[in-house]
């Protein structure tokens, strides 16, 4: 099973052109902004600097908007009963008090985040609701500075932990059986994955360092990187909305 899972990942561009349609009963399309599907929420914020992205010049939170989140949306939908869109995605602050409606939150290049009192306070009450959030994109010893001082105007008597391959959030949809990720692009240090947890050691957060995973969704489709590598990024992918969903 779990092999044919694979193969499908790496074919799903294809499969979602050609597939065919199984009854001539088809219902109407949804609403890809109806509230009860789930959306994939990227917060935007008020950082430094900007980059290269996407082929033009963007703001670091905005860095593979929106390709990956319109695969991300394709291959959840397509392998789990997640119900939802591939235009299932919004964009939002931190101080909005509509966070409150989403499970999941994606915050990009956070090595660049900037964070407001106000956002701060908003975020903390999101997170101790039952909130999830997960941190891509960012890399190096200052990023990560950067990434801890804004995290500790949220919680300033918590911090991140390195998590292991037996922490729940690996085996909750896919058993992933390695944490050695190869990023998609040379960083100065080893992937890790980090998390921050509450203290009945629910996941608040995780972060992806000295890592990308969503640089491979958004050129999963294009044969830029390779099939085994884009599949690893959607099981860990998959697994953060799926441990956000039931835990």
């Amino acid at each position: 099973m779990r092999a044919f899972m694979t193969a499908f990942l790496g074919a799903v561009a294809l499969i979602w052109v050609l597939r065919p349609v199984l009854s001539l009963d088809v219902p109407a399309p949804r609403d890809p902004k109806d509230p009860s599907l789930f959306q994939f929420v990227r917060i935007r914020y008020n950082g430094y600097l900007g980059g290269w992205g996407s082929g033009r010049w963007v703001p670091p939170w905005m860095h593979d908007y929106p390709r990956a989140e319109r695969n991300f949306l394709k291959i959840l939908m397509e392998l789990t009963t997640a119900e939802t869109t591939a235009e299932s995605y919004l964009i939002l602050d931190l101080d909005d008090p509509e966070i409150m409606n989403y499970p999941v939150l994606y915050v990009s290049e956070p090595g660049y985040w900037n964070i407001t009192d106000s956002e701060a306070s908003n975020f903390k009450e999101y997170l101790l609701r039952g909130g999830f959030v997960i941190f891509d994109d960012f890399r190096g010893a200052s990023e990560w500075s950067n990434f801890t001082e804004c995290m500790k105007k949220v919680f300033p008597k918590r911090n991140f932990q390195e998590l292991a391959l037996e922490h729940p959030v690996f085996h909750c949809f896919y058993d992933i059986q390695t944490l050695d990720m190869i990023p998609p692009y040379d960083v100065p240090g080893k992937p890790g994955f980090y998390g921050l947890s509450d203290e009945e050691g629910r996941l608040l957060a995780v972060a992806n360092f000295n890592n990308d995973i969503g640089d491979y969704w958004e050129w999963s489709d294009e044969s830029l990187v390779p099939i085994n590598f884009s599949n690893e990024a959607y099981k860990f992918g998959i697994n953060y909305v799926i441990y956000a969903l039931t835990h």
